[in-house]
């Protein structure tokens, strides 16, 4: 938890990493492609922070520390969309100097998954194998069943046969949640295990409750936006009356419709839309209709500037993750400080956010860890080492109990600035995968006015799925909502939309 003391550095500390990002997801947009790259903010695919939909957790390629190389040292290639693991591996380099991971010069490759580029960046890379090919990779939600069961399986070692011992009790131990472990599952064999929790919950705007209901405790507000759709299109009437929109656009609701869905969108080769996914034509007309948000995309502008309080009519909440707190919400909170002074002119809505239930359970994002197919020998254990410290233990010395408690930095010399974090108590913390690691852990925040987050996130957790992930869920989500968009501003009739819905997936994916 921030202490009060500390506030102002606080809020210093989330201003100043709201740019680092920023340059971040620009500077890797350029590494890769050369030139600036456009996005659709209408669209929001399901993935975790990079991108059009895939949140805001990114930091400088390549990491925020410098490392000599070693040329008498073997490379480890680690490639990920964030450089959370790339960083916490080199952490664990310094933390553990007697292990066998210290053998190796770790070369982080951290590519911005903005429009898909993490995603592009690596196939050609594991297609060419050798010297190209990464030792040790992450996928997220919105592709990762391409690299555990679709067409780039096959490029993943089982976590058995990477050397990790009793893989199943040890899972079983640290109770991770069932429907993440099997969206990592080839042919019955754990290959991808992911350390971060995303089920969701719905942030929201303390004061606004206060001024519209009296109250803005937690269990309050959940009767009033949680437990179905109708109790929330209640509330978006009571704010709207008010002068407040409930949620900023239709991205807000899709996710929770898309992840709210029990089928995926391909079954035996045939389309299948859910009806949790149909309802968000519906449910975006009726928002849309009543005015009960402003309409825009997320990931835009007018999207961040709801977080700071500065949109029109201003914005109640937003569903989603801790990390949407983190690493989204924190960074556009609105914290102005005086260049010249160094003082703090304007708190912004630091402190004024509480979390509650969402309307219907379900989850967004997540980091999934491989080894590659073709590692052996040392390189083969030390990948293990790292895979098991980072998805499996459950000590208050493995990676989940230190993301969890905003720890992992603390005393570091390689990392310093994030050492110094820790002492002024600006650190952050995380959902991660391990109830019982969530359960021995803190999840008090002074941005959220004192409230423990845990105690939300983790029943939120126990109600998400991933039977309705498919492959093709990044092409085809963003189709479905370019249609539901053409439908709720009234350009296509719900028939119309449909049935070119329908002609689209079959000229485009071949599906009946």
């Amino acid at each position: 938890m921030v202490a009060k003391s500390n506030r102002k550095s606080s809020m210093k500390i989330y201003e100043v990493k709201g740019m680092k990002r920023l340059l971040a997801l620009l500077l890797s947009m350029v590494l890769v492609l050369g030139f600036a790259v456009g996005c659709n903010n209408e669209k929001d695919d399901g993935g975790t922070p990079g991108g059009t939909g895939d949140g805001g957790n990114q930091n400088l390629p390549g990491g925020n520390v410098d490392v000599p190389h070693n040329p008498d040292l073997e490379d480890l290639k680690v490639w990920s969309f964030t450089n959370e693991i790339p960083d916490a591996i080199l952490r664990y380099q310094e933390m553990n100097p007697d292990s066998q991971v210290n053998n190796f010069n770790i070369i982080r490759h951290v590519v911005s998954d903005q429009d898909g580029l993490y995603e592009q960046a690596i196939e050609p890379a594991l297609l060419a194998g050798g010297d190209n090919a990464p030792d040790l990779f992450m996928a997220e939600q919105a592709f990762v069943l391409k690299f555990v069961s679709g067409s780039f399986s096959g490029y993943a070692m089982s976590y058995s046969d990477l050397g990790i011992s009793d893989v199943e009790g040890k899972i079983k131990a640290a109770q991770l949640a069932d429907y993440a472990v099997d969206a990592g599952r080839r042919d019955g064999e754990v290959v991808g295990l992911r350390f971060q929790e995303t089920g969701s919950c719905f942030i929201y705007r303390r004061s606004i409750a206060k001024d519209v209901w009296g109250t803005d405790t937690p269990a309050d507000i959940g009767a009033k936006v949680g437990s179905g759709w109708d109790n929330f299109m209640a509330a978006a009437a009571d704010l709207k009356a008010k002068g407040y929109a409930i949620i900023y656009g239709p991205g807000d609701v899709w996710q929770v419709a898309r992840d709210g869905a029990a089928e995926g969108w391909v079954k035996d080769g045939r389309l299948v839309i859910d009806p949790a996914r149909l309802q968000f034509f519906e449910l975006a007309k009726t928002l849309n209709d009543n005015e009960y948000w402003l309409g825009g995309g997320a990931w835009s502008d007018g999207w961040f500037a709801g977080m700071s309080g500065a949109s029109d009519p201003a914005v109640f909440g937003y569903m989603g993750p801790a990390w949407l707190i983190n690493y989204v919400i924190a960074d556009n909170c609105g914290i102005e400080i005086d260049e010249e002074t160094d003082e703090i002119t304007d708190m912004g809505t630091f402190g004024d956010w509480a979390v509650t239930g969402s309307p219907v359970p379900w989850a967004w994002g997540g980091t999934w860890l491989f080894g590659h197919k073709d590692l052996e020998g040392d390189k083969k254990a030390a990948v293990a080492e790292i895979l098991e410290w980072v998805t499996l233990d459950t000590t208050n010395d493995g990676f989940q109990y230190h993301f969890a408690n905003g720890s992992l930095y603390a005393g570091s010399t390689r990392f310093a600035d994030e050492a110094k974090k820790f002492e002024d108590g600006t650190f952050t913390k995380d959902t991660v995968a391990s109830k019982v690691v969530m359960d021995k852990s803190d999840g008090s925040l002074d941005f959220l006015g004192g409230q423990n987050m845990f105690e939300e996130f983790i029943p939120a957790a126990a109600g998400a799925k991933s039977t309705h992930w498919h492959e093709l869920d990044r092409s085809i989500n963003g189709e479905f909502q370019d249609q539901a968009v053409q439908y709720y501003t009234g350009a296509k009739t719900l028939e119309e939309a449909l049935e070119d819905f329908r002609t689209w997936a079959k000229d485009t994916h071949g599906l009946d």
